[in-house]
C-alpha cells in the first residue's frame, strides 16, 4: 500500500509540474499536445527530453552593434533600379521589401552580380579558387564540417593562406561538425586561423548541462576579401559533390558581389562577435576594415532576411508567406524538408484554391527519417487542393532550398521550408529581385521536374499500411522536428 501510494502520488506531482511547465511556455496548441503526448506515453523520460529539446532557453542573441543604413522608405534611386529589372511591377513589392527592412533590418542592396552554382563541384571549383586568391581576409560560417577530401582540401588551403598573412575567422556549428577530429582543429588554430565554435554557451542549468542542443547555427556563408560572398545550402564535405551513398547532390548556391556583400559581413560579425564575447574573450571589429565601399558590379536587387531562436519575428517564415501570398502566375518551390507551420501551409491553399501554379519539388530518397515520412503527409495534404507534387529522381538527392514566383523575384540561402528552420535554427537567405537571375533558377527548376516523378493523391493512397502508419506517426512528432 505505501508503495502504490508514493507511486501514485509521484505520478502525480509529476504530471502537475510537467503540465504546468509546458502551459507557461504559451507555444501553439498543437505542439503543447504533442509534448503532453510524449510526456504520457514515456513519463520522466519525456520531461527529460523536453528540457533539451523543447524549452525555450535561448536567452542570449546573435547579435552586435553593427547597423547597416536601412530607412524604411525607398529612394528615387532605389525605386529606379526596382523598375529597371521589374519592370512595371515593381508596386506590388514595397510591401515585401517593407517587411525585410523592418523585421531583418536589411537595407535593398543595389548592384549586385550573382552567380548560381546548381551542384557542389561548380561551387567548390569557383570557392576554393576565390580562397587562393584571397588578399586580405577570409570569413567563413558553416553548419557541417567534415574531415575527408573535400574538407583537408579546404584545411591545407587556409593554412597556406594563412602562413601568407590572410587573416581568417572560421564558425562552425558544435552540433553539426561534431564530428569533426581534433587534430583538424588544432592544424588550424595553429596556423593562425581563429575557430569559434556556435554551441550551447551560457546554458541556464548547469555549464555543462547542454540545454541548447536543439539549437543548430544552420548558415552557410563565406566572405572573401571583403568583396565576395557565397551563400546556400551547400556544407563542406564530399556528400556535397556526389560522394556519398545518397549519389548525385544537386543543391543551390549563390556567389555574390556588390552591395549584398556588406550584408554577408554584417551576418558573420554579429554571429562571431557574440560567441566570442560568450567565451569571455574581447576582440574590437573596425568596421572601416570589413565593411567597404561596394562596386556595383550587376543589376540584381538584394534583400537578407535572417531569423534565430530569439527573434522576436520569424523573419524567413513571414518573407516566404508574404511571397506566396503576392503570387499572381506561379510558385515554384524547392526544398528537402517539407514541415510547414499552419501559415504557410493555408496560403499555399489558398494560393493553388486561387489558381496560381504551385509545384513544389521534393526528394525522392530519404536522409532524415521522420522528417521525411512527416514531410510525405503534407505533401498528401496539399495534393487535395491543387498543389503539384514531384519526387526528384531516386538515384540522386535534391538539397536545394529556394522559392520563386513569377519569373520575377526568388529567394535561396540556408532555410528548409519546416518549422525548425523557422524557428529553431539560425538561418540566412538573399531575397533577389531580378527577372534575369529569377528565370535562371526557374529553368534550373524545370529541369529537374523533367528527371522527377509527378506525384498524385493515388500514389499515397496505394501505399502499403506500414508506410502509411510510420507516416502518421511521424507527423504527431512534426510540430517538434
Amino acid at each position: 500500500m505505501f508503495k502504490f501510494g508514493f507511486w501514485t502520488f509521484f505520478v502525480l506531482i509529476y504530471a502537475v509540474v510537467a503540465t504546468t511547465v509546458i502551459i507557461l511556455e504559451r507555444k501553439r496548441p498543437e505542439k503543447t499536445i504533442s509534448w503532453l503526448l510524449i510526456f504520457a506515453v514515456i513519463p520522466l523520460i519525456g520531461f527529460v527530453i523536453y528540457l533539451f529539446f523543447g524549452r525555450n532557453w535561448k536567452r542570449r542573441k546573435l547579435t552586435s552593434d553593427i547597423y547597416l543604413n536601412s530607412n524604411t522608405t525607398l529612394s528615387q534611386e532605389e525605386k529606379e533600379w526596382l523598375k529597371k529589372v521589374l519592370g512595371e511591377n515593381d508596386i506590388q513589392y514595397l510591401q515585401l521589401i517593407n517587411l525585410l527592412k523592418r523585421n531583418s533590418k536589411s537595407p535593398l542592396f543595389l548592384g549586385n552580380d550573382i552567380e548560381i552554382f546548381k551542384n557542389g563541384k561548380e561551387k567548390f571549383s569557383s570557392f576554393f579558387k576565390e580562397i587562393e586568391n584571397a588578399k586580405e581576409s577570409i570569413n567563413l560560417e558553416y553548419y557541417i564540417v567534415k574531415d575527408d577530401e573535400t574538407g583537408k582540401k579546404l584545411k591545407d588551403l587556409l593554412i597556406k593562406k594563412a602562413k601568407e598573412g590572410v587573416e581568417i575567422k572560421f564558425i562552425m556549428d558544435k552540433i553539426g561538425s561534431g564530428r569533426l577530429k581534433k587534430n583538424y582543429i588544432k592544424q588550424l588554430k595553429n596556423a593562425g586561423v581563429e575557430i569559434a565554435f556556435y554551441s550551447y554557451f551560457l546554458s541556464p542549468l548547469l555549464k555543462f548541462v547542454n540545454t541548447q542542443v536543439n539549437y543548430r547555427n544552420h548558415r552557410k556563408i563565406a566572405i572573401i576579401d571583403s568583396k565576395i560572398g557565397f551563400i546556400g545550402g551547400i556544407n563542406i564535405g564530399n556528400e556535397y559533390i556526389g560522394k556519398s551513398n545518397l549519389g548525385y547532390w544537386r543543391d543551390l548556391h549563390l556567389k555574390v558581389r556588390g552591395e549584398a556583400v556588406n550584408g554577408l559581413q554584417k551576418i558573420f560579425f554579429e554571429d562571431y562577435q557574440t560567441i566570442v564575447k560568450a567565451a569571455r574573450k574581447k576582440e574590437k571589429i573596425d568596421p572601416g576594415k570589413y565593411f567597404k565601399k561596394q562596386e556595383r558590379k550587376g543589376d540584381s536587387l538584394i534583400q537578407i532576411a535572417v531569423s534565430g531562436p530569439e527573434s522576436e519575428n520569424s523573419s524567413i517564415m513571414q518573407m516566404i508567406h508574404k511571397m506566396i501570398t503576392i503570387a499572381k502566375n506561379h510558385i515554384y518551390i524547392s526544398t528537402p524538408y517539407f514541415v510547414p507551420n499552419d501559415s504557410i501551409l493555408s496560403a499555399l491553399k489558398i494560393a493553388a484554391l486561387s489558381g496560381v501554379k504551385v509545384k513544389i519539388l521534393f526528394p525522392g530518397k530519404m536522409d532524415h527519417f521522420l522528417v521525411y515520412f512527416a514531410s510525405r503527409t503534407y505533401l498528401e495534404e496539399i495534393i487535395k487542393y491543387g498543389v503539384e507534387v514531384y519526387f526528384y529522381k531516386k538515384d540522386r538527392f535534391i538539397h536545394s532550398k529556394f522559392v520563386s514566383i513569377d519569373g520575377l523575384i526568388s529567394t535561396v540561402g540556408t532555410a528548409n521550408i519546416d518549422i525548425r528552420s523557422f524557428e529553431l535554427n539560425y538561418e540566412a537567405n538573399l531575397l533577389i529581385y531580378d527577372r534575369e537571375k529569377t528565370k535562371q533558377i526557374e529553368d534550373i527548376f524545370l529541369e529537374d521536374l523533367k528527371i522527377s516523378s509527378h506525384i498524385s493523391q493515388d500514389y499515397f493512397n496505394n501505399q502499403p499500411f506500414p508506410i502509411k502508419f510510420t507516416e502518421a506517426f511521424s507527423r504527431i512528432f512534426s510540430n517538434l522536428l
